[in-house]
């Protein structure tokens, strides 16, 4: 606790501002009573209203009774500046800013884009501030890992990656957080050729918040999962393998692979939307999300998104004639998002930006979104301009043949199809275990208890992954397996064997 201290000392210094000993830097949700939830969202919603209707006074009466519940949320703060503002008390309102950035806030894009807080532009302290942002941002990304310290405390270490912006903290031995990192820059470079171009340009990137990234121990991890989750989030049946908290800057993942490629998009996409200033909906963040899961490289190395075990569930349901259409879907709201078919939402909005990807107009439906989202936050408006029709039956039409032509995915390896010929435990993240030898003739030089991480190259960091990259092969083919033997990191030839 004291570098966290010594921290936000320094952002004491630089915004001129008085730090007690209640100051902390984020940490990781705490277990908040639902009741004590359920009253500060009912705060928040009830000030909001009040803003809304122009009485800046009543909404922070409510938001002053959030904050006793919740006196760490920098979202409150920034929203009692923005009354303040509205009042016409321009020092006060500076006040609350520099309590928001203590305690978290770091988007000066909406800072410099809010007309709520157009009179407080010529305050002393808001020239300073912004002035000064550079150093608000270092102070931050260390107040946060130290904040990640606290949690994810021994046996790891930490690399810093400049031009991403992030750092990571890594419990993983050096070849598997290697072998990570170098995922994530292929999904960086496949979202900066497909989906924001300009997401990594010096001059612009300058003003975007630091993450840091954890890839923690199986303890660690169960954790960080009861804290956020519930003890729910570690039973049998729990799919969590990890999230990005946008708010912390900050992404947990024990998968290391279609889980942290997942959640690594969403850092990438909220960045871009930061900057923006947009508000997408439920099926964009999450259909792009998805998009990344599963791949194959191109012919160059490239990242080409491939099809998943979603896409089995989206031709289950086109077969039924079930498929929604563009509108439909993007007309939920984020809570029947989540809460009614999750799993098909998912599907489907990952289904129609493969479908984009495969016309080609991945990258022109992103730029016509950034010009068009201000009239249309719903992306339809996007996505039918660049597919060159406002006719849904006709669009519908050709996405119900897109999804028909997609390649099902197997789910289990079927008798009579390839197999290694070993028994599997799906592992720690990093790839599945050999737990058990069931295959005739030689076994390369694999060993109980080795971690399988590749096939020919293709990552297999858990069974999903692994049955899908099998399924391209046939018995007799010879593979190269890449493998970890604790500190050691290898590759042996096995020839496929027919699955019993």
């Amino acid at each position: 606790m004291r570098r966290v201290a010594a921290i936000l000392v320094m952002l004491a210094g630089l915004l001129g501002v008085a730090i007690g000993g209640r100051a902390s830097a984020q940490t990781p949700p705490d277990l908040t009573p639902p009741a004590t939830l359920q009253a500060a969202e009912r705060y928040a919603a009830q000030s909001l209203e009040a803003m809304e209707h122009g009485d800046a006074a009543k909404a922070e009466e409510f938001l002053r009774k959030q904050l006793k519940l919740q006196p760490k949320n920098f979202v409150v703060y920034y929203n009692l500046a923005c009354t303040r503002a509205a009042q016409n008390d321009p020092p006060g309102a500076m006040e609350f800013v520099n309590k928001a950035v203590e305690h978290g806030f770091c988007d000066l894009y909406q800072l410099r884009r809010d007309s709520v807080l157009n009179n407080i532009r010529n305050e002393p302290g808001y020239v300073k501030l912004v002035d000064n942002w550079d150093a608000v941002l270092l102070a931050r990304r260390d107040a946060n890992l130290e904040a990640a310290r606290l949690s994810f405390k021994d046996g790891y270490k930490e690399i810093v990656d400049e031009r991403m912006r992030v750092v990571y903290r890594t419990a993983f031995d050096e070849g598997s957080t290697k072998a990570a990192i170098e995922e994530l820059n292929r999904v960086a470079g496949f979202a900066e050729q497909n989906l924001f171009p300009d997401l990594f340009d010096p001059a612009k990137s300058k003003d975007d918040a630091w993450v840091t990234i954890v890839l923690p121990n199986k303890l660690d991890f169960a954790r960080w999962a009861v804290i956020l989750y519930g003890p729910n989030a570690v039973s049998g049946n729990s799919m969590i393998g990890g999230a990005y908290e946008h708010d912390l800057k900050r992404l947990v993942s024990m998968d290391l692979g279609s889980t942290l490629r997942h959640e690594f998009l969403h850092l990438l996409h909220y960045r871009h939307i930061t900057r923006e200033g947009q508000n997408c909906p439920a099926w964009v963040l999450e259909g792009l999300g998805c998009l990344v899961e599963d791949y194959d490289l191109g012919p160059g190395g490239e990242f080409v998104p491939a099809p998943s075990w979603r896409t089995n569930i989206l031709k289950r349901v086109e077969k039924l004639g079930n498929l929604p259409t563009i509108e439909k879907l993007a007309a939920l709201k984020y809570t029947p998002f989540f809460n009614q078919r999750p799993l098909f939402n998912y599907a489907a909005a990952r289904g129609e930006f493969m479908f984009l990807y495969h016309e080609g107009k991945l990258l022109e439906w992103s730029k016509a979104y950034d010009e068009t989202c201000r009239k249309d936050a719903s992306g339809v408006l996007a996505y039918k301009q660049v597919l060159g029709t406002q006719e849904t039956r006709e669009l519908h039409a050709r996405w119900r043949e897109f999804v028909r032509g997609l390649a099902a995915v197997p789910e289990e390896i079927r008798s009579g199809a390839a197999s290694l010929g070993l028994e599997l435990d799906a592992g720690n993240g990093e790839g599945p275990i050999v737990a058990s030898f069931d295959r005739r003739g030689g076994t390369g030089t694999l060993h109980l208890g080795d971690v399988i991480t590749a096939i020919d190259g293709k990552p297999v960091r858990d069974l999903a992954e692994l049955v899908r990259v099998l399924g391209g092969y046939k018995p007799d083919d010879q593979v190269e397996i890449a493998y970890r033997r604790y500190k050691l990191v290898g590759t042996t030839k096995l020839t496929l064997v027919k699955k019993p």
